[in-house]
Order: structure tokens, then sequence, then C-alpha cells
């Protein structure tokens, strides 16, 4: 097989190319752990992309995985320039060993692309096929980086289904991260590919709504303590009532007599047996809160007000206390077993659902039940774009990863056709055109400070800001710049990372003063949870932060800065640009000054 695969390679480049032509390493390692490496040559493509084309018939089971190095990804310590990983992090040539890789990562394929800056340029790599079954790696041995793609074959779990293609770009020696961010959203508007806010608000009033506001979390009303294992009506543990829908009115009305003119409330733990207590049972309303008299009143209590009001629900784990159980939809491995979740949560062991199977079952009609309550806000549905698809092997219901996106699709466009639009996690892209609003784009920067250091031992967050490697760090990431951003602001709604929820709450210790200019400078938008009036004033302060920069959030963000360690420079489609100083001394640009620890809009020169 191996042989084959690479005459077929060689005999398509034969044809196809001229002097110009480049070519790539590739490596294929097989479960019998023997490997083979061969330079394969790259077909031009009219937009000046180098391409590699690797068959569907020629990925066959016996392979473990290919890596793809290009070489132009490579550098030694010392080297000018730095890797760019699809979240925007950086890190410079400056480490001797170690490994940096999206594999492991709940949304590892946030954008299918990878850079790599040196001094011959900034070369960009985007993959276009089998993207979901691809991670991204930067391995470092002996003082030399290589940054490269591997295509996981063994992990696929089913025959290739589609080419692995990698386009190349080399986007010129002057460009820097931001160019990469501009290249690949201006060119994926061009083809059409990406719909912008302002086109979405068209047809979508909730898109138009949200526009100079966010979401506050009405989380959580009910929920049962986290046990492992598996729950049955002997053994569940009682639901706890945090809230009520009678407290979620009074939040609701404190937060109009606060000045908060527009808002939209999420509820989550509304359905029985609390949050996560019984998916993908939604129904009944859980009595203890109010039941869906009392939801019903609160919805429309808070139309009274001129808020919106949705839904969290849930999609992809169900719990064998469910009165919904069946193994009928849950996904299964390749020797039939059923695929259990990462964890268990509220309803004890968790379960994967294969989407597709459920969908013909009862998504839709579970979907039309809320609807029913009278929501009119954007439906959210919990780790929808936090968790990458996953394949199931049932045989009565196969599907490979790109099957089960195509299945978040349809039930994603069922909620904008019948919920008032979707919303979820995080910022995986094959979802973009269907989304409104995302609570966070990724969980990438509270992990690289160190998530249980952050949360557990860190008593103030301005110690970790403006961002910058921790000194306790191994890893090989220094910085984490707003790439994401660059390419989807104005395309989604969004807060920026698990550190910004909450930034003016005292949950998990966010008692910040620079924590407000990290929104700022990744143009991210606020989220807030709760189920306390008490919290009210720290929502209306978020609400008042928020109204100095909010006009930007339809407009696409064009480029970063960092100019020097405490200052940050951001520009804007339309030209407004925004300098953000996180230092303790004020900062001079153009003859303005600009605070401690502040930022200054400037807005468009006439």
């Amino acid at each position: 097989m191996k042989k084959t695969l690479f005459a077929i390679i060689f005999a398509v480049s034969a044809l196809c190319f001229g002097e110009d032509a480049q070519s790539v390493k590739i490596r294929i390692e097989n479960l019998d752990a023997s490997s083979l490496e061969k330079n394969v040559k790259l077909e031009r493509q009219a937009d000046g992309a180098m391409r590699l084309v690797i068959p569907a018939k020629e990925i066959a089971r016996g392979i473990k995985s290919i890596d793809v190095q290009h070489p132009a990804f490579t550098a030694k310590v010392g080297d000018n320039g730095y890797w760019l990983g699809n979240r925007g992090q950086i890190g410079f040539f400056k480490y001797n060993k170690g490994t940096w890789t999206t594999a492991g990562h709940n949304n590892h394929h946030l954008i299918p692309i990878q850079a790599f800056k040196t001094d011959k340029g900034m070369f960009l790599a985007w993959l276009k096929g089998l993207r979901f079954e691809v991670e991204s790696r930067v391995d470092v041995k002996d003082g030399k980086y290589n940054m490269f793609y591997r295509l996981r074959v063994a992990d696929m779990l089913f025959d290739a289904y589609e080419d692995l293609v990698i386009d190349y770009y080399n986007l010129g020696k002057d460009a820097q991260y931001s160019e990469v961010g501009r290249f690949f959203r201006n060119k994926r508007l061009a083809d059409g590919e990406i719909i912008p806010l302002s086109q979405k608000m068209k047809t979508l009033p909730n898109a138009e709504y949200q526009k100079d506001t966010f979401v506050t979390r009405l989380h959580v009303f009910a929920s049962k303590p986290r046990t492992p294992g598996d729950q049955t009506p002997e053994t569940e543990p009682k639901v706890k009532v945090f809230m009520t829908t009678k407290q979620a009115e009074d939040i609701m009305r404190a937060c109009k007599a606060a000045g908060i003119e527009k808002m939209d409330f999420c509820c989550a733990g509304w359905t029985t047996g609390g949050y996560d207590g019984r998916f993908p049972s939604l129904f009944p309303v859980e009595e203890s809160i109010g039941g869906e008299a009392g939801f019903k009143k609160m919805v429309e209590t808070a139309k009274s007000l001129g808020y919106t009001i949705s839904c969290h629900t849930a999609n992809t784990g169900a719990y064998k206390i469910s009165p919904m159980w069946s193994t009928d939809y849950i996904c299964k491995k390749p020797d039939g077993s059923l695929l259990r979740g990462e964890t268990y949560w509220a309803g004890g062991n968790t379960y994967r659902v294969c989407l597709e199977r459920a969908w013909q079952l009862y998504i839709p009609q579970e979907l039309l039940e809320v609807k029913k309550l009278g929501v009119n806000g954007v439906h959210y549905i919990d780790v929808f774009t936090a968790i990458s698809p996953y394949p199931c092997c049932d045989k009565n219901h196969p599907a490979n990863r790109k099957q089960s996106a195509q299945a978040q699709q349809k039930i994603a466009r069922f909620c904008i056709d019948n919920l008032g639009g979707f919303s979820s996690e995080c910022g995986e892209d094959h979802l973009i055109n269907d989304l409104i609003y995302i609570n966070y784009v990724s969980h990438d920067i509270i992990n690289w400070q160190g998530y249980g250091f952050v949360n557990k031992k860190l008593k103030n967050f301005d110690d970790i800001l403006p961002l910058a490697r921790p000194e306790r760090s191994r890893s090989l990431i220094d910085q984490v710049v707003p790439l994401w951003e660059i390419i989807y602001h104005g395309f989604v709604y969004h807060n920026a990372d698990r550190v910004t929820q909450n930034h003016t709450t005292l949950y998990a210790k966010r008692i910040s003063k620079k924590l407000p200019l990290l929104l700022v400078e990744f143009g991210a938008r606020p989220i807030i949870y709760t189920n306390s009036i008490k919290s009210v004033d720290k929502i209306a302060k978020a609400y008042r932060q928020y109204q100095a920069y909010s006009r930007l959030s339809t407009v696409f963000m064009d480029y970063h800065k960092i100019i020097n360690k405490d200052v940050r420079l951001i520009g804007y489609a339309d030209g407004t640009r925004i300098v953000v100083n996180y230092g303790d001394r004020p900062y001079q640009f153009e003859g303005v000054e600009v605070g401690p620890i502040s930022y200054k809009l400037f807005d468009p020169k006439k």
C-alpha cells in the first residue's frame, strides 16, 4: 500500500509541476511500528497556494498516522520569528525541547490553520480536507523547531471519507499574525463561505438586539451534586434549588431599575433533575424551581421589561437516569460498547449521543417543546462548539466525524428556524455561519496560565495581565494574541476565554482592575453568571463598561500589535483604533495620553 500511495502521487506530480514546484516531507507511521518517509511535490493553485493532496483511497487502515512537514515550517533556537497556533498562540524560537499540540483539547479544531514566521516570510498552512482528523503540532528537539500537521488515521475509526488537502501560502516577509488572520477571513469572505453579523441581522432580529448588550446566564436554577457512576431512581441525589423562577423575575426587575435597557437572559438548570441532571430529557420543567407555570410567568416578565430570554439545553451527553434513556442513540465504540464522555456530571456517568440518530428520534420534538415555553431569545446548546465532532461506530447508524458535524449543523439550523437563533460555548468554526454568539472562544488562555493555579491559588487576576508566559510554565507558548478575533470578530458575538467570564463579579476571585482591559484587547463582550439579586450591581457595571465600545461588535478587527510589555494597539476595519495600557504609568500615543490601567478609543480619522 505504501508504494502504491507514493507511486500515484508522483505520477500526478509529473504531469502538473514545473520547475517552480515545491515539496513537503511525508512520514507514514504504521500500526506495526514501521515507517516510511518521502518527499512529495505540491501543485500550484490559481490563488498562489501550493497544494498537497493525498487521495482518500490511499489512506488505509494499516496506517497509524501521517505527518506532513513543509520545509518552511522549521527553525533553530535563536532564529527570528515564531510559530502561530490556531487560537493565536505564539511561540518564539528560544527553547531547546518541548511539544505543543492541539490533540487532547476539546475544541482543538477551532480554526483549520497554522502558521510559521521566519526571515523568509510568513507561511500559512490551511487544512481543507479531513480537518476533523488532523492535529497541529510543534515538536522541539535538540534545539530545532518543527511545526507540522499529523493525520491521525487510526483514530478516524472509519475509512478516509475525503482527500487530505493542505494549501500552503507565503504571505510575505513583512507579514505578521494580523495578516494571517485578515488573509484567512478575507478569502473566506470573498468566496462567500462566511456570513457577517450585519447580514445575519437582516433575517435574525436577535442578532440585531444583541449588538450592544450581552448575555446574563441565570445559572443555575437547580442542580444535583456531581457523582460518579450510573444513577437509578433509588440512588439519584436530591435536587438542590439555587434560584426559583420568582427570584429570577426579581433579578430582571432589579436589572431594569439599574439602567440595563437590553439583556438576553439564558436559563440554565431549569430542566428535569436540574442542571445536567437527566439529559436528554428536558421536561417537565423542574417543579422545585416553580414548574412550567412559574417558568412561563418568568418568561413573560422578561419580555414585558424589554428583555429577551432563552433556554440552555444539551445534546451531546446522556445519562442512564433519564426517562428517555436508550442505548439506541448512544455512540458505540468499534467493539460495540457504549462511548463514555470524558467525566461525570450531576446526572452521573455521561455517554456520548449520536447526533444523527438523536435527530431522527427526539431532538426536533424536544426543541419544539422548548419553544412552547414562550422564549424569545437565542437558543443555547451546551458544548456544541466546544467538543469536536466525534464518531459513532454503531452498525445501525454509523457516523464519521464529518457526518457528526453535519448533524450539528442540521440541529443548529433548526434552532435558527424555530427558536430565535443558535448559540453555544466555543468558537469551532464549522458552525460559524449558524452562531449568533458564543459563551467564550476557548479555554486556551486559562489553561496556558494554569487552570488550577488561576482558580485556586491566584489572589488577583492583575498578576497575570498583560498576558505573558508564566515563569513556572514549561509551555512552548510565549504569548496569546487575538488571531481568532481578527478572523471572526464581526461574525459572532464572543467572550474571549474562561478567564474573562464574570469579570466584574467575585466569582472565582475575579477581583481585578486589568481584567476589563483584556476584554477590550480581544474585542470581547462580557458574560455574567448569576443566581442572586446581589450581583445586579456587578452586571450593571459590566453593562456600562461595554457600552463604551459595543459599537464595534459588528466591525471587523483588522490588526493587533504588541507595542511594548504593557501596551497593545488594536485596529478595526472602520478606522477605529484602541490603545490598551496595562502599565502603571501613562503612555503617549500620537500626542494623546493613555492613563495607567486604562484604554482610549481613537475614532476614525476624517
